[in-house]
């Protein structure tokens, strides 16, 4: 088996289930040391006991040059045993597809990083400049992995490349998300008297809830529209003969560029007003640990996109074509919060997230290929 097979199989056979990244983390960084490597474990706060770590190193050529940073995240969603044909946790290879817990997402990318960690390590005459590397944990979260390196001020890059499952297409640019908590009050009165006694903040929430997913947003020319949705509702109470006083509302909103928090609010508010519920109405942004992320898309025509595109062209004998992500990933935080022009290309394969998670090898050794080829490219050795 080839080696970065051996990686992805090696990979998928640890649980690293959120939560419970430790041996997965643990078998990164002693693969990137074995190249030579000195590796750093970065802790986020709320890991108390550090036990989620992230694991990132830098190889350096010892020339100077630009940085390329490869990213992965080294979690998985949890699995439901029963409803998988397979054991979750042992790759099982059927019909040329290889089944398990992060076979598409996103194991294959991670292996295909550290094998090319693992050939530039031992070819450093080969590319100028640094190659820094991220296994991340927390991605199906809140992110927080990405966000501590980012609070600890250690990813320095000019260049970087997401190794998430989409093989077919390259993502520039992605959507940003916010969450928002609505609180809608009623009148508690006695249920038998309702509707002469009391105000049903549930009947009053629905309306809203259906005005707000009504409510305008703003177009991007390639990332379409932003959208709402809510989620969850929640007030009242079965056991008690109450007309309910209060409703809860979570509301899920994605954006485009130009549509901010405040704004979002402000359009809550005001669809609240038109159906009178002035003063009854409470809107704020969802408290979180980490930031939420916000929209963004490189250019077409950017160096980092075209040269990816001849190179998976070159490998795979057909054409790679750009895309732009509806939701979110650790790309916004690269892209917006350190200003580095990233792209999000990987192996994929098939239920993502679901039962039955699959991954594909060709694409794994095609990735690894074309990361070689896309490394010696734009780190070229005697580049201007």
């Amino acid at each position: 088996m080839e080696e970065v097979l051996q990686r992805w199989y090696d990979l998928i056979s640890i649980d690293s289930v959120m939560g419970h990244e430790a041996k997965a983390a643990e078998y990164v960084k002693k693969t990137l040391e074995s190249f030579g490597l000195i590796v750093h474990m970065s802790y986020f706060p709320e890991d108390e006991k550090n036990e989620r770590p992230s694991v990132w190193t830098v190889l350096d050529s010892g020339r100077p040059g630009p940085t390329l940073l490869f990213i992965g995240h080294i979690d998985t969603v949890d699995v439901n045993r029963e409803a998988w044909m397979t054991d979750p946790f042992k790759p099982t290879l059927i019909d040329g597809k290889v089944y398990g817990r992060g076979a598409m997402d996103m194991k294959g990318g991670d292996a295909a990083i550290l094998s090319t960690i693992g050939y530039f390590s031992a070819h450093r005459s080969e590319f100028a400049g640094k190659i820094m590397a991220c296994f991340v944990s927390d991605e199906e979260g809140l992110s927080q992995g990405t966000y501590e390196l980012v609070r600890e001020n250690v990813i320095h890059a000019d260049l970087a490349l997401m190794a998430e499952c989409r093989y077919d297409n390259v993502a520039v640019g992605f959507r940003g998300r916010f969450s928002f908590e609505v609180t809608v009050k009623g009148k508690a009165g006695h249920a038998s008297r309702y509707p002469q006694v009391g105000e049903n903040a549930l009947i009053s929430a629905g309306k809203l809830a259906a005005a707000i997913e009504a409510l305008p947003t703003l177009s991007h020319p390639k990332l379409n529209r932003g959208t709402w949705c809510v989620r969850y509702l929640s007030g009242g109470s079965a056991g008690a003969l109450v007309v309910p006083d209060s409703c809860y509302m979570f509301v899920d909103r994605y954006v485009v560029p130009g549509e901010t928090a405040e704004l979002c609010i402000s359009q809550i508010m005001e669809a609240a007003n038109a159906l009178g519920l002035g003063g009854k109405v409470s809107v704020r942004l969802k408290p979180r640990k980490s930031p939420y992320m916000q929209a963004f898309a490189i250019p077409e025509d950017h160096v980092l996109v075209r040269t990816l595109q001849r190179h998976y062209r070159d490998v795979t004998g057909v054409d790679l074509p750009v895309a732009y992500d509806p939701s979110v990933c650790d790309s916004n935080i690269l892209a917006v919060s350190l200003g580095i022009p990233v792209v999000t290309f990987g192996p994929s394969g098939g239920n993502m997230h679901g039962d039955n998670e699959y991954g594909v090898p060709e694409q794994v050794t095609n990735a690894l290929e074309i990361y070689k080829r896309l490394t010696r490219d734009l780190l070229k050795p005697g580049a201007a």
